[in-house]
C-alpha cells in the first residue's frame, strides 16, 4: 500500500505566462483594474495566492500557489480571462463569446506554466517576473514599473 506523501511546499506553486493576440496592444495596462478585479473574482471562487505578478501591455507573468492535490492552473486562467473579457467596455465581440465560450479572441490560446521545485526556484521566479518590465525595455529598474506586484514586496501599496 502506499503511503501519502506529505504535501511538499512548493507542489503546486507555478510560474505561468499569458499573452494577447496582438502584441502591439496596451490593452493590459490600459484596463489593470479591470484585470485586478479579474483575477480577485477568480480567487474567491477557486483559490490560490499570488506569489507575483506583472502585467505589460500585451502580456503578464505571474507565480501562484494553487491548493494542495488542486493543480488546474489553466482552469483558473479561463476563469480570469472569461472574467476580464466579459468586464471590457465594448469589447470583445459578444457574438463572438455566444458562438464559442471556450474562444478568447483576446489571448493566445497556449498558457505555459512551470512548475516551482524549490525555495530557490521560487525566488528566481519571482525575481524574474519583477524584472520583466526591465527586459521588455519599460523602464531602467523593476520598481519603476507601476503594474507590478513588486511594491507589496517592497512594502508599496500601488502594486498589480
Amino acid at each position: 500500500m502506499d503511503t501519502p506523501r506529505p504535501y511538499a511546499p512548493f507542489e503546486n506553486t507555478w510560474h505561468f505566462s499569458a499573452y494577447l493576440r496582438d502584441p502591439r496592444s496596451r490593452l493590459l495596462v490600459e484596463h489593470a483594474e479591470v484585470l485586478r478585479r479579474a483575477f480577485r473574482i477568480a480567487r474567491q471562487t477557486r483559490p490560490f495566492i499570488l506569489q507575483a505578478i506583472v502585467v505589460l501591455p500585451s502580456e503578464l507573468h505571474g507565480v501562484w500557489t494553487l491548493p494542495p492535490g488542486d493543480d488546474d492552473g489553466e482552469g483558473r486562467w479561463r476563469q480570469v480571462q472569461a472574467v476580464f473579457d466579459r468586464q471590457l467596455p465594448g469589447q470583445p465581440p459578444r457574438a463572438l463569446l455566444r458562438r464559442d465560450r471556450c474562444a478568447r479572441p483576446l489571448w493566445q490560446a497556449d498558457f505555459p506554466q512551470q512548475r516551482i521545485v524549490d525555495a530557490q526556484d521560487l525566488q528566481q521566479q519571482i525575481a524574474r517576473v519583477h524584472h520583466s518590465p526591465v527586459l521588455h525595455g519599460h523602464v531602467r529598474e523593476p520598481a519603476q514599473w507601476r503594474y507590478s506586484s513588486i511594491h507589496r514586496r517592497q512594502g508599496g501599496r500601488n502594486g498589480a
